[in-house]
């Protein structure tokens, strides 16, 4: 099966300009649809349900997750199509682009870009099928993008590059961007029940080897030949279970621990711990102006397509 994942990385971050959704089915064609209620016209088109849906289904495609199914999200995504569809117009009556020559670029992306990162166009239509997605509306939903990328690219064309100055400014204002987590040393016995536990914990404040008793009577395989090492890991819940990160707050180094954990008891031993660090500006300076013109380009697009929404005529009946 093809991953979805690598369609994102063929069309590239550049080419999905939408800023939140897109994939108009007719591409700044009428509905025809006569038993699909619009839930908006713009310039007179209608916005209807099965846009709505084929909009949900790409972009799903694209960012390979499910968006929320509730009424307020699907306020949202119509006011993306109604701003989609005005600014569609607004790029094709101001030629920056015909639509002959989107649809013939959105055909380049999909043979040379998409296609041999899913394995041909027999692996494209099997991960289309299984989204529910036809190569129509693929297509149509490029085109729509290529449009929409000659309006992305008049909004941003005054935004200057982002200087270090800049870049080191918000660095220095905003350093919990930039830390890491702290670092934390461990080791684990796990045992079916808690007097085994207590009873390595005896052994071990014995002065037994912490290396041999893993070896011997932990029943975490992964860990057996290892002696019980995990090694060094991020000292956060993300990282950790609730309860292991609860008990390794309360330990210092060298102590022993006791949770109850989804295999049994584990017997847990902190080694070491190393504070949360600051990358250095030198080392993040790039991503910082790269995420700051970002920024910046957005505010642009969605100013300029702001202002076109309000010339365009536009009525929502979906609120």
């Amino acid at each position: 099966m093809a991953n979805p994942q690598r369609v994102t990385k063929a069309i590239g971050a550049g080419l999905v300009v939408s800023l939140g959704a897109v994939a108009l089915a007719g591409c700044g064609q009428s509905s025809t649809t006569s038993s699909s209620k619009p839930l908006a016209v713009v310039n007179g088109q209608d916005i209807t349900n099965s846009q709505l849906g084929t909009m949900v289904r790409m972009t799903e495609l694209f960012n390979g997750s499910t968006l929320p199914n509730t009424k307020s999200e699907k306020v949202n995504e119509v006011k993306y199509l109604v701003q989609e569809q005005s600014v569609a117009d607004w790029t094709l009556s101001h030629h920056l682009i015909t639509t002959s020559k989107a649809k013939a670029s959105a055909a380049k992306v999909i043979s040379k870009s998409i296609e041999p990162q899913v394995g041909g166009k027999s692996g494209l239509n099997k991960l289309l099928k299984s989204k529910g997605v036809t190569f129509q509306q693929l297509s149509n939903y490029l085109t729509q993008q290529m449009i929409l990328q000659q309006a992305y690219k008049k909004a941003t064309a005054h935004v200057k590059p982002i200087t270090t100055t800049a870049a080191k400014s918000f660095y220095k204002a905003h350093p919990q961007y930039f830390t890491g987590t702290p670092q934390v040393e461990l080791r684990e016995i796990t045992v079916k029940t808690q007097s085994e536990a207590n009873n390595i914990v005896t052994q071990l404040k014995g002065g037994a080897s912490f290396s041999t008793l893993a070896k011997k009577d932990t029943t975490n395989t992964a860990l057996k030949s290892k002696g019980g090492e995990i090694g060094w890991t991020a000292d956060s819940l993300q990282s950790l279970s609730p309860a292991v990160y609860k008990e390794v707050s309360a330990l210092k180094t060298g102590q022993y621990g006791v949770t109850k954990g989804s295999h049994g008891y584990d017997v847990i031993q902190v080694q070491g711990t190393k504070p949360a660090k600051e990358s250095p500006f030198s080392q993040v300076e790039s991503q910082v102006k790269t995420n700051l013109l970002q920024t910046e380009q957005s505010s642009a697009y969605q100013t300029f397509a702001g202002k076109i929404v309000k010339q365009s005529k536009v009525h929502i009946y979906f609120k």
